[in-house]
C-alpha cells in the first residue's frame, strides 16, 4: 500500500496533475507555523535601541589610521624579542638577527603622527561646524530653533567621541593610552641599562617595541603579552597627564583603544543593520521558509538537478541582496550586507553577484550536464518534515533576537551573524534538495568500489597483514587530523559528525549483500563477528583518536553513544543473518546498547578528569557553587527562578536584575550550550518540553517511511527505461545515522541543562546559534525529506 501511494504521488507530480493530499497538509501545516510564529517577531521590536541603548550608540568613524606596523617592526626587530612574544606576534615573518633598539623606529613613529592627525580630525572638523553655527545663531542667519539643535546634536556627538578615546582637545596629542605608551618606551629607550646585561637589555626593549606596534595595529594578544613579557626597567611615567602609569597597562589600554577605533566603522554599520533587523527579522524569516518550501516544491518535479541548483543559487543571491544579508564567511566578524546601503536599487555586494553569474554558468552547463545528472521522480517523506524545520528555526532566531538586544553586550550581533547563517543553511539545503539523488548515486557507488579495493587487498595480504593495515590506517588519519586540524574545534567536531555518518551509512549499506551474509555464516562465531563489523569499528575508532589528538572532547561523548547505537545494530544485524531469529537480535541490540550507555557515562565520570576541560566541567557538575567555574548554578538559578509560563520575549532577565552595565546573569554561551534554558526562561518548562520531546519526534518521522521504499542494499533498479542503481538505499541510511546522532545530541545537551551529565558544548539541533552545525544539519536534512518513486527490480 505504501509503495502504490508513493509511485502514484510521484507519478501525479511528475505529470504536473493534481497535488496529492499529503503536500496539502504538509503546506497548511508550514504556513500554520510562519502565520503562528510571525506575531511574536513583534515582542523584540518594541525598543529597536537594546538593552542600555546598545545599538542607539553614535560613533565617529575615525579615518585616516595607519597601515600595520607589526610586519615591519618583526622584520626589523624579532630576532631580539623573546621566542614566546615573538611567535605569537610574527608568525609567518622573516624577521632579522637584530635592530636599532637604541631609538624609536620610524615606522613607529610615523604611526604615532598618522594616529594622532585621525583622532583629532574629527574633534577639528566638528569644533568649525560648531563654530560656523554659533556664528550664524549670533547673527541670526537662519532658523534659531534649528541651528539650536544642531549645536546640541554636535555637542552630543562630539562628547561621547571625545570620552571614548581619552581625547583632551583638538590640539591635545592624541589618546592617552597610546600617547603614554609611546611617553615611557621613549623614555626606557633614551635611559641606559645599569646593571642590566646588554643581551637582556636590548630582549626587553624589542619586546616593548612589538608590543606597541601590536598596541598600534589592535591585536588582542597585547594583554596577554604584556603581562608576561619582560620589559624595560624604565616602565613608569611621573610626568604630565600620565601620572604613575604602567608600560604594561597602557598597552593593554591602547591595543583595545585602538581596535575599537579601527572597528568603529563596522559597528556603526553592525548596529544600524540590527535596529533594521529587529523590525524586519520576522518577514525575513518567513520569506527564507517560503523560498525554501517553494524550491522543496520544484525538487519534487522531474526537474534536472542542475536547472535546480541554478535557480537555487538565483532565489537565495536574490533573497540576500532584498534582506541585506551579511556574508556569513567573512574573518574576524566583518559586516558584508548584501547591498550597499538601506535604499533600494542600490549595487549587490560582490558575493551576490558572484551568486548570480553562478546561477547563469550552471544554467548554461545544464544541457551538457542533464546526461550526468537524470533526474527521477521523488514524493514526499513526511507531512511534517518541512513543518518541523520552520518551526525548529523561527524558535531559534526569536531566542538570538532576544538575547542580542537584551543580554550580554558582546553577543549583540548575535542575530545579525544569525541572518547569515540562516541564509546560508537554506541555501545549501535547497542545493542539496536538487542533488540528492546524483549525490546518493555517486556515494554508494564509491563507497562500493572502495569498499571491494580494501576487500581484495585484504584477502592479498592475509589475516595478519590486514590487521597491521587496519591498525595503520587508524594511525595515519589519525595523525594527519591532529596534525592539520588541531585547534579548530568546531571544524573538527563536525567532520568528525560526518565520517560517523558517511562511514555506518556505507557499513549498513554494504552488509545487505549476499557476501555479507556469507562473511556472517562462515568460520568461528567470534571470527566471524569480527570480520563483520570490523569496517564500523575502523570507522568509530578513527572518530575516537581523532577527537581525542585535537582534545575536542564535547562532542566526544555524543559520537561515543551514537557509535554505541550502530555497534549494537550491527551486532543484531550479524546475529539475524547467522542464526535467523530477529526477535532475538532486537533483544540483543536493546541490551548492548543501554549496556554501552552505562559503560560511556560511566568512563566520562571516573577518567574525565584527564582532561582539563573536562575536569572543569564536572567539577562544575559535582560542585556547582564552590567550583571556579559558577555556570552551573548560574543556570539552576535561571531554570528555578523562571515563572511557569516563562519570562516571556522581550522581559527575560538574561543579565539578572543588575542595573549596570555588565550581565551578571546566564553565561555568555546561552545562545548554544544552554539553549533549553533559554527555551525555559523565554517561555516556560511546558514550552521547552514541549520542544524538546516534538524535537525528537519530529526527528523520528522524519524517516520512518524510509524502509518502505528500500530494503536498504545494494541493487539496480529500472527508472527510465534505463537500468540504474538504487541511491534511495544509500540515502535511507545516511538519513537514518544522522537522525540517530542527532536525537543523541538532543538528549545530551538538555541533559548537561539538567545537570545530569555535565556540559558538552554541542547545540540544540536547528535551534542554537552555530554555522557548522547548522549547515551540515540542513544539508542532511533535504537529504530525508524525498523518498524516490520506487522503480522496478532488474533481473539482470
Amino acid at each position: 500500500m505504501a509503495l502504490s501511494i508513493a509511485r502514484e504521488s510521484g507519478e501525479s507530480l511528475s505529470r504536473g496533475g493534481l497535488i496529492a493530499w499529503p503536500l496539502v497538509v504538509e503546506a497548511a501545516l508550514a504556513i500554520g507555523v510562519v502565520a503562528a510564529l510571525l506575531p511574536w517577531f513583534d515582542r523584540v521590536a518594541t525598543d529597536d535601541a537594546g538593552r542600555d541603548r546598545r545599538f542607539a550608540d553614535v560613533i565617529v568613524a575615525v579615518r585616516g589610521l595607519p597601515n600595520p606596523v607589526l610586519p615591519l617592526l618583526c622584520a626589523s626587530h624579532g630576532g631580539l624579542a623573546e621566542p614566546f612574544v615573538r611567535e605569537r606576534l610574527c608568525r609567518r615573518v622573516d624577521f632579522a638577527s637584530g635592530g636599532d633598539v637604541e631609538r624609536m623606529p620610524l615606522p613607529l613613529a610615523d604611526a604615532r603622527a598618522r594616529t594622532r592627525n585621525a583622532f583629532l580630525a574629527p574633534l577639528r572638523e566638528t569644533q568649525t561646524r560648531l563654530a560656523e553655527l554659533r556664528l550664524q545663531q549670533r547673527e541670526g542667519l537662519g532658523d534659531l530653533l534649528v541651528l539650536s539643535d544642531a549645536i546640541e546634536a554636535s555637542d552630543a556627538e562630539l562628547q561621547p567621541f571625545v570620552q571614548r578615546y581619552a581625547l583632551d582637545g583638538p590640539e591635545g596629542a592624541g589618546p592617552l593610552p597610546l600617547d603614554c605608551a609611546f611617553e615611557i618606551v621613549e623614555g626606557s629607550l633614551a635611559r641606559p641599562g645599569a646593571g642590566t646585561a646588554n643581551a637582556h637589555r636590548d630582549m626587553a626593549r624589542a619586546n616593548a617595541l612589538l608590543l606597541l606596534g601590536a598596541a598600534v595595529d589592535g591585536n588582542p594578544a597585547t594583554s596577554a603579552l604584556a603581562d608576561l613579557a619582560m620589559l624595560p626597567v624604565a616602565s613608569v611615567s611621573s610626568k604630565g597627564r600620565c601620572g604613575t602609569m604602567r608600560l604594561a597597562d597602557s598597552l593593554t589600554q591602547a591595543s583595545a583603544l585602538m581596535a575599537d577605533a579601527r572597528h568603529a566603522p563596522v559597528i556603526a554599520a553592525k548596529n544600524e543593520a540590527m535596529r533594521a533587523l529587529l523590525h524586519t527579522a520576522g518577514w525575513q524569516w518567513a520569506g527564507f521558509m517560503l523560498a525554501g518550501f517553494a524550491l522543496l516544491q520544484l525538487g519534487r518535479r522531474s526537474i534536472a538537478p542542475a536547472v535546480g541548483v541554478a535557480l537555487a543559487l538565483a532565489t537565495w543571491a536574490f533573497a540576500a541582496w532584498l534582506g541585506r544579508v551579511p556574508w556569513p564567511l567573512t574573518a574576524d566578524r566583518a559586516f558584508e550586507a548584501g547591498r550597499e546601503s538601506a535604499w533600494w536599487f542600490t549595487m549587490p555586494a560582490p558575493f551576490v553577484l558572484w551568486l548570480f553569474a553562478s546561477s547563469v554558468v550552471v544554467l548554461v552547463a545544464s544541457v551538457w550536464l542533464r546526461k550526468w545528472l537524470p533526474p527521477g521522480p521523488q514524493t514526499i517523506a513526511s507531512r511534517v518534515g518541512y513543518p518541523g524545520l520552520v518551526l525548529m528555526t523561527g524558535i531559534g532566531w526569536l531566542l538570538l533576537l532576544d538575547l542580542s538586544a537584551n543580554g550580554h553586550f558582546g553577543n549583540r550581533y548575535l542575530a545579525l551573524y544569525h541572518q547569515g547563517h540562516l541564509w546560508l543553511g537554506m541555501l545549501i539545503f535547497s542545493v542539496f534538495v536538487f542533488l540528492r539523488q546524483p549525490l546518493g548515486r555517486m556515494l554508494g557507488w564509491c563507497l562500493s568500489v572502495l569498499d571491494g579495493v580494501v576487500s581484495a587487498i585484504g584477502g592479498g595480504v592475509g589475516t595478519g597483514g590486514a590487521a597491521a593495515g587496519f591498525v595503520l590506517g587508524i594511525l595515519l588519519l589519525v595523525g594527519g587530523v591532529g596534525l592539520l586540524l588541531t585547534n579548530v574545534r568546531q571544524l573538527t567536531s563536525e567532520l568528525g559528525r560526518v565520517w560517523l555518518i558517511v562511514g555506518a551509512a556505507w557499513f549498513f549499506f554494504l552488509r545487505g549483500t549476499p557476501l555479507a551474509e556469507r562473511v556472517a555464516r562462515s568460520g568461528s562465531s567470534f571470527l566471524s563477528l569480527v570480520r563483520y563489523i570490523w569496517p564500523l569499528l575502523f570507522v568509530v575508532l578513527v572518530l575516537i583518536g581523532t577527537m581525542l589528538v585535537t582534545r575536542d572532547m564535547g562532542p566526544l561523548l555524543i559520537a561515543g553513544y551514537g557509535a554505541g547505537a550502530f555497534v549494537a545494530a550491527s551486532v543484531a544485524m550479524w546475529w539475524h543473518q547467522r542464526y535467523g531469529a530477529w526477535r532475538f537480535a532486537l533483544v540483543i541490540a536493546i541490551f548492548l546498547f543501554a549496556l554501552w550507555i552505562v559503560a560511556v557515562t560511566l568512563a566520562l565520570f571516573e577518567l574525565g578528569s584527564i582532561d582539563d576541560v573536562t575536569a572543569g566541567r564536572l567539577e562544575n557538575l559535582a560542585a556547582p557553587l564552590a567550583s571556579a567555574n559558577d555556570q552551573l548554578a548560574l543556570v539552576g538559578w535561571f531554570q528555578s527562578a523562571a515563572p511557569p509560563a516563562g519570562f516571556g520575549l522581550g522581559n527575560v532577565p538574561w543579565c539578572g536584575y543588575a542595573t549596570s552595565r555588565g550581565c551578571a546573569g546566564v553565561p555568555a554561551q546561552i545562545q548554544s550550550d544552554y539553549t533549553f534554558t533559554a527555551l525555559v526562561g523565554a517561555f516556560g518548562w511546558t514550552f521547552a518540553w514541549a520542544v524538546t520531546l516534538g524535537c525528537a519526534v519530529w526527528l523520528h518521522r522524519l524517516v520512518r517511511h524510509h524502509g518502505r521504499v528500500t530494503s536498504g542494499e545494494p541493487r539496480f533498479i529500472v527508472a527510465q527505461g534505463r537500468v540504474v542503481s538504487d541511491d534511495q538505499a544509500f540515502l535511507s541510511w545516511l538519513s537514518v545515522t544522522w537522525v540517530v546522532l542527532a536525537l543523541c545530541q538532543l538528549a545530551v545537551t538538555v541533559a548537561g541543562n539538567l545537570a545530569v551529565l555535565p556540559l558538552t558544548g554541542v547545540t540544540f539541533p536547528f535551534v542554537s546559534f552555530g554555522m557548522t552545525s547548522l549547515l551540515v544539519n540542513m544539508a542532511l536534512l533535504a537529504l530525508c525529506l524525498h523518498i524516490n518513486v520506487p522503480g522496478s527490480p532488474a533481473n539482470a
